[in-house]
């Protein structure tokens, strides 16, 4: 990986992609690179951050400031606030009041842009069942107040602005701008797409692909697997589907020829995407051998029911979110379980879920399950 700014200068790129940065409106990453794109007269807009109104202003001057007269196109990867929120309103840039550029995005999200405060009301009672899950908190324990005034609806309520669905292209039916194509890779979020310009040879990913570090440490360069959010994704769902975005990618990145992954997160280009996917891979295989080497070495783990939250000893959360790492091992527990070899009790009051080792798990599970042919590659292109 390198610094973004060097990537698009030695691809030599410069004058057809910018980056803006602005803010995410998130406490971490405080940061999202929006990427704008001049193609054939035409300037096309990859995410649009939080709908707060001091985002929207720097939105605005940013695109000032690069001399954007109006939009034409605008490209979500995925319906999350510092991703989505201000859609509606930055699709609108440069045009007649109540006019919007086109918004492209996966239709599975678009709740988040049509219905903001009912979407985000129901992602956040998912949130606190999650944390239950896990063991953190008891469901049954929460309060009508616990819910409604809970410091993450507080904080993310009205990170999103009201969007009509006449304004939204949906990917997945093959509404896309020209030269761009999009790939399915949920995971983060059910949603999810990466945006591939076909001429630049140039990837937009969304929060699959994420980079940390400051350029003049190398020793800080890192890549982040991002936190597995809980829309419609519960249980193992987001774990198996990451897995197969993980060979997705590694089959795309073998069959297309990509020079660049611009991620929306970090200072860095990365310009050799299958390092990515050699990353991935491993750390989902350490966290697999963690969970066999590290937890159930001990005799006693192996004889009673544990909980999610009881392999944070071993397995430490790592990269950006303190809750990354602990949604990917309880979306692995639940993978188990669905195979056999571990049993899930869920409690229908406080929403925990115990495991029990039913039999001890392959230690090359991972390594076989990323080593599976993904199939045909699903690329959504333009039907025009």
């Amino acid at each position: 990986m390198i610094p973004i700014s060097d990537a698009l200068r030695e691809l030599g790129v410069s004058d057809r992609i910018q980056i803006l940065p602005v803010l995410s409106g998130y406490p971490s990453p405080k940061i999202i690179n929006l990427v704008l794109r001049h193609r054939d007269g035409q300037t096309y807009l990859f995410e649009a951050s939080a709908a707060r109104t001091d985002i929207i202003s720097q939105i605005e001057s940013r695109l000032a400031s690069a001399g954007v007269e109006r939009l034409d196109a605008l490209l979500v990867t995925h319906c999350h606030g510092d991703h989505a929120g201000s859609a509606g309103v930055i699709a609108g840039w440069g045009r007649p009041e109540g006019e919007r550029a086109p918004v492209y995005l996966h239709s599975a999200g678009y709740r988040f842009l049509t219905q903001p405060n009912a979407a985000f009301l129901h992602e956040t009672y998912e949130l606190f069942l999650m944390r239950a899950h896990w063991g953190l908190i008891e469901y049954n324990r929460l309060s009508e107040k616990d819910m409604i005034e809970n410091v993450i609806r507080k904080r993310f309520a009205n990170y999103f602005v009201k969007t009509p669905k006449s304004a939204l292209r949906f990917v997945d039916e093959g509404q896309l701008p020209p030269g761009i194509v999009a790939v399915p890779t949920p995971g983060h979020s059910w949603d999810c797409v990466l945006y591939y310009d076909a001429e630049l040879e140039i990837a937009v990913p969304g929060d699959t692909i994420i980079c940390t570090g400051l350029p003049d440490l190398p020793e800080s360069h890192a890549f982040v697997i991002p936190i597995f959010t809980v829309a419609g994704q519960s249980y193992s769902m987001a774990y198996e589907r990451y897995l197969h975005t993980i060979a997705v990618l590694r089959r795309f990145f073998q069959t297309h020829r990509v020079r660049a992954v611009l991620p929306p997160h970090g200072r860095f280009a990365v310009t050799e995407p299958l390092a990515w996917v050699e990353f991935a891979e491993t750390y989902f295989c350490d966290i697999y051998d963690a969970f066999l080497r590290d937890f159930l070495a001990d005799e006693a783990r192996r004889s009673r029911p544990f909980r999610a939250c009881d392999l944070n000893a071993v397995i430490p959360s790592a990269g950006a979110h303190p809750i990354s790492t602990p949604s990917h091992t309880f979306g692995m527990l639940c993978a188990l379980a669905d195979e056999g070899y571990l049993s899930l009790h869920e409690d229908p009051h406080t929403r925990h879920i115990d495991f029990q080792l039913e039999r001890p798990p392959p230690p090359d599970y991972v390594r076989r399950r990323l080593a599976e042919d993904p199939g045909k590659l699903t690329i959504y292109a333009g039907t025009s």
